[in-house]
């Protein structure tokens, strides 16, 4: 089960499942890209996707993902590009909500929200721990 599903009611579950197509993508693609705004909700099934984030003019590896990560989810609610990038590792196997069928369902469930803020609160923390980590720009050894 993906972590968004994992808070909602089964009869949720059930609404959005209704509107899943799953696809196969080999290691290499671009599931999600700074430029180009999410049509869909994107849910790993199965395989590993890297997410990066730019820093300054580089991409720098965020995150490993795996099966039950959920992607696209806060540019989907905002209405804004993402400011993440999401390439597979390897063949993974994902599923894929169509943005307007998922913000229907959300219009019609408003409870929904509590089980999104959790997901985004996850990822919240993920770029919390990797700003901790990025050495501070003029920092220098002593």
């Amino acid at each position: 089960m993906n972590e968004l599903f994992q808070a909602l009611s089964p009869e949720l579950c059930e609404e959005l499942s209704l509107y899943e197509e799953q696809s196969v993508f080999p290691a290499g693609t671009k599931l999600i890209r700074q430029d180009i705004f999410p049509e869909d909700l994107i849910i790993i099934c199965q395989g590993t996707v890297e997410i990066s984030v730019l820093v300054g003019s580089r991409l720098m590896p965020l995150d490993k993902a795996g099966a039950g990560k959920v992607l696209a989810l806060l540019p989907i609610l905002a209405g804004t590009l993402p400011e993440i990038e999401a390439t597979t590792l390897e063949e993974c196997i994902v599923a894929r909500i169509p943005r307007e069928r998922f913000l229907q369902v959300l219009q019609a469930h408003p409870e929904m929200y509590f089980a999104i803020s959790r997901v985004l609160s996850t990822a919240l923390n993920t770029a919390e721990r990797f700003l901790r980590e990025i050495p501070r720009a003029g920092s220098r050894e002593n």
